[in-house]
């Protein structure tokens, strides 16, 4: 009996402690979560295109910047910059994170001025990011080129910035 148990009581213990670390670390534990490190809301696209989902974020080098100060992040900004732009990468079946391959960043202006950037992974934030430099308002085509050595693809939007 003290061995069913036990056996009952281990069970419970690897079904409902041993996943808590890891929903702490998604932000999925409500309230708690919340108290403790605040959420960055950010504005996001995603585009599904060939069973890949690729979500874009754009964001102000200011807000940026207190963003990797939260997570105790280098920061990086590139000078004369004024967006981090930032794109993940997921198996649209899955959700699996797709980190192995060459990630650039293309952004053309309402002028078709363009800037090409290389993506830099970032681990900690399971994203590839490269910086900007974005005038106040105006419309954007952003680009994320992949290239997994075996295929190239393109993927974009347009992003509409207003002041």
């Amino acid at each position: 009996m003290k061995k069913v148990l036990l056996a009952a009581l281990m069970s419970l213990f690897v079904l409902f402690l041993l996943p808590l670390p890891s929903i702490a670390q998604h932000g999925h534990m409500g309230h708690m979560a919340a108290e403790k490190q605040p959420v960055m809301k950010m504005a996001s696209t995603d585009v599904v295109a060939d069973g890949l989902v690729v979500t874009f974020m754009v964001m102000p080098n200011s807000t940026h910047k207190n963003m990797l100060k939260n997570m105790k992040m280098a920061d990086d900004i590139e000078p004369g910059s004024t967006h981090n732009i930032m794109v993940l990468l997921r198996d649209e079946k899955t959700g699996e994170e797709f980190t192995g391959a060459r990630v650039s960043l293309k952004v053309v202006d309402s002028y078709d001025d363009e800037q090409i950037k290389a993506g830099s992974y970032k681990k900690m934030m399971r994203t590839y990011d490269a910086y900007f430099k974005l005038a106040k308002t105006g419309k954007y085509m952003i680009t994320m080129l992949l290239d997994t050595g075996a295929e190239k693809r393109s993927i974009g939007i347009s992003y509409d910035m207003s002041s």
